[in-house]
This record gives C-alpha cells, sequence and structure tokens, in this order.
C-alpha cells in the first residue's frame, strides 16, 4: 500500500483510482457491447431507409432510451438508441429548445431538450455540453449544405454580438459566465461541445493543413452562428476549457467584431482540481489524448521535454491553453485578461470592470455582484457538495520544478512560488481593492 499511496497520496485516492481501472477495464466494455447490440437492433427496427438518408433530407429520431455516461466524455451519437421520426424543415434549428450538439462530416447534429428544461439558466444547467445531452428528446441531423444556405440570411455575420472566453479551466469561468448570465443581459453558452471537437480536429491537423486555412475559418464562423443564432441578442460563450487555445489565434479572423476575454489561475490549483473532478485515471487520459490534438508547434515542443508524469503533461496541456494569449498579444492585439486570485480579492472592482467593457450599465452591478454569494457549479456533476473540496498546492516539488523551467524556457512564461502563479500574463487588468 505504501506504493498506491505515494502514487495516489491517500489510501481514499487509491480506492477511488482502483475502481476507475475497474470501471474502465470491465465495467466499459461490458456497458459498449450490451449498447452496440442494441445500436443494432433499434437501427434494424426503427432506423431511416436509404432513400431517407441519400436524399439529403433533414431528419428527426425521437430519443428511446439515452446513455448518460461518467461526465468526463465526449457527446457521440451512440450513446442514444434513436427511433427515426421523418423528415422535418430545417427551419427547426431556429427554435429556442433546438441546441447544436455535434457535426459529422456530412451533417450538423442538433438536439430538441425536453419541455420545461431551461437550457439557458446556466444556474440550473452550467455546462450547455451535457444539457444538449442529458435532456435530449429528439436529435435532428442537417446536411451541411443545407444548414449553409440558410447562414446566408443572416444579416450579422461579423460578431458583433458575441463574446467568447477563454480560460485555463477550473479557473472560476463558470463563476464569471454566472456573473454575466444575473445581467440578464446575454444569453450564455456554456463550453458547447463542437467548439472542443472543431478545435481539436484543427489542432490535430495543423503539421498538414494551415490553421488559418479558409475551410477553417468558414467552419468556425457557421458554429458560432449556429450556436449564436439569435441576430437581436448578445451572446457569452465560454469556450471549453482542454484544447481550445487555437481559438485565440483563429476567431478574431473568422468573427472580426468578436469581443475576448481571458481568465486564468496559479497552474497549481487548476492541476489539482482538474485531478480531483477526473479522478487518476481519467486525468492521466485526458493528458495523453490532449498532447495529440494541440497544434503542431506544441507537438514539437513536447518532445523535446517529454516525462512520464501524469502531472506534467496536463501542465503542459494548460501551458499550450496559456501561450497563445501571449503570442496574440505580442502581435498586437488587446484581449483583456483576468486571475481568478485577482477577481476573489476585489469581487466588486472587477464587476465595475466588466460592465464597462461589456458597455453595460452599473446599474446592473447589484445583479453581477449576486453571483458571488453562491457556488456558480452547484447543479453540476463534479460540485463541491458532490466531491467535496480539494487541496490547491500540488505536493512534489520536482513536478513544480519541471513545470516552472518549462513554462519559461519553452513559452516564455513566468510562474512564481509553490502555487505556479503566471505574473506577466500580457493585458492582465490590475484591480483596485
Amino acid at each position: 500500500s505504501s506504493g498506491i499511496n505515494a502514487e495516489y497520496g491517500s489510501v481514499k485516492k487509491a480506492k477511488q483510482a482502483i475502481y476507475d481501472y475497474v470501471e474502465l477495464l470491465f465495467l466499459y466494455p461490458f456497458f459498449w457491447i450490451v449498447q452496440g447490440l442494441l445500436q443494432c437492433m433499434f437501427n434494424l427496427l426503427y432506423g431511416p431507409t436509404k432513400s431517407d438518408i441519400d436524399n439529403k433530407r433533414t431528419l428527426c429520431y425521437d430519443v428511446k432510451i439515452n446513455f448518460k455516461c461518467h461526465n468526463i466524455r465526449e457527446n457521440k451519437l451512440d450513446l442514444f438508441l434513436l427511433k427515426y421520426r421523418g423528415t422535418v424543415d430545417a427551419s427547426v434549428i431556429e427554435e429556442e429548445d433546438v441546441i447544436l450538439y455535434d457535426y459529422t462530416p456530412e451533417a450538423f447534429i442538433f438536439t430538441r431538450i425536453r419541455a420545461g428544461v431551461a437550457h439557458w439558466d446556466i444556474e440550473k444547467h452550467p455546462f450547455t455540453v451535457f444539457t444538449s445531452h442529458n435532456h435530449a428528446v429528439q436529435v435532428i441531423s442537417i446536411p451541411r449544405d443545407v444548414v449553409r444556405e440558410r447562414l446566408k440570411r443572416r444579416e450579422v455575420k461579423d460578431g458583433s454580438n458575441i463574446l467568447l472566453l477563454h480560460s485555463i479551466g477550473r479557473c472560476g469561468s463558470t463563476l464569471l459566465a454566472n456573473l454575466i448570465y444575473r445581467t440578464k443581459q446575454f444569453h450564455v453558452i456554456s463550453e458547447p461541445f463542437p467548439l472542443l471537437k472543431l478545435c481539436a480536429e484543427i489542432g490535430e491537423k495543423s503539421n498538414i493543413i494551415p490553421m488559418d486555412a479558409p475551410e477553417n475559418l468558414e467552419f468556425i464562423r457557421t458554429v458560432f452562428l449556429l450556436l449564436c443564432k439569435r441576430e437581436g441578442e448578445r451572446y457569452f460563450v465560454k469556450s471549453p476549457v482542454v484544447m481550445t487555445g487555437v481559438l485565440f489565434h483563429l476567431v478574431h479572423k473568422a468573427l472580426p467584431q468578436v469581443k475576448e476575454l481571458f481568465l486564468h489561475r496559479a497552474i497549481s490549483a487548476s492541476l489539482v482540481s482538474f485531478k480531483h473532478i477526473m479522478g487518476p485515471v481519467r486525468f492521466c487520459g485526458a493528458a495523453n489524448v490532449a498532447l495529440q490534438k494541440v497544434p503542431f508547434m506544441y507537438r514539437k515542443i513536447w518532445r523535446k521535454v517529454k516525462v512520464s508524469g501524469s502531472h506534467e503533461r496536463f501542465a503542459f496541456m494548460i501551458l499550450c491553453q496559456m501561450h497563445p494569449h501571449y503570442l496574440e498579444c505580442e502581435a498586437g492585439r488587446t484581449i483583456k485578461a483576468f486571475s481568478f486570485e485577482s477577481i476573489l480579492q476585489n469581487k466588486e472592482s472587477f464587476a465595475r470592470e466588466l460592465l464597462s467593457y461589456l458597455d453595460l450599465d452599473e446599474e446592473l452591478l447589484p445583479l453581477a455582484m449576486s453571483a458571488f454569494c453562491k457556488d456558480s457549479q452547484q447543479n453540476a456533476s463534479f460540485s463541491k457538495r458532490k466531491i467535496g473540496v480539494c487541496s490547491k498546492v500540488l505536493q512534489s516539488d520536482r513536478t513544480r520544478k519541471w513545470v516552472r523551467s518549462v513554462a519559461f524556457e519553452m513559452f516564455g512564461i513566468k510562474l512564481r512560488g509553490e502555487d505556479l502563479f503566471a505574473t506577466n500574463v500580457p493585458n492582465s487588468c490590475i484591480l483596485e481593492v
């Protein structure tokens, strides 16, 4: 047991790791076999005909069974058992309860949310990626060409109604989204899965196709317009927190009038928090997958500094999420940055600064400040109430030394102290106490 304790820090964490291994090695394979057999049966009994698919129609399916898996997963249609309902008009994507869920090479996939579920209320449903799956009652598949034709009718295509938040994850981004939601001036979209998927694909292929290739920019524009579909509303989009650093380089080229913010936190606290909500096995697996999807320039750096530790791998991924902000600011762009630590120390000053940046009336300050009075993730599957509070300090001196060295030598990011706080973040706002 001493060896296990050395790796996971406590007997309790060791038990969690053993459970995760059992789940991955035995329970998951059994689940996928059973689910696959049911999927085949449903396709044979209730699937569309070949002519329906070949005619490039908008197809609608009823969700008969919804497999709600672990909270750390990607959206997949094979997590539904579907019954083909028929064809519908493509205008269905403009309806309030229809959300962009995923995409395939041929089509965009939407889900219709169960009646009574206010998916825009992020206090009750803090993450769009889960809401679009867990509350789905219909799946709608629309050919890409049909969607593009509909989007040509849009008048606002420059992103002037969109505020995009970049972050390193586990750094208060949900709190910030909740603060903006409470002003009732923005429609909040929190971590939609399609953004994560397209960033991963762009990063993975960046050694073959330039990241800012016209087809990539066009697809980014399409995804944002499908997410932010009402032209008369303002949207706050919180990007997923892994592998989406490429949006720093691309979103302003696809949507020239979009506003952007960057939120960061001491890397040690972010790292420990990620491990706490994922568990040690998924924590390691997520880092390994992400390192294959980051842009090619970062994969080359990883080959130079590569080590075996899961904390080091995940920390490197966080650095890859931060570094594009440095590059864009060096190129002359002004993207405001805030640290989670400074926000907590200067709550009112931050709220005032944010309202000013968004051109919102200061009369909304009490509404914004009310977000600090509750846990913004209390309805998430990994809320403090459900999984407890974790440590904010990374225990390993060796890991801290490695992260500090790589951050400065390879990325030009200066980290101080045991908490590994970045001290030279460009355009970082100084909040008055």
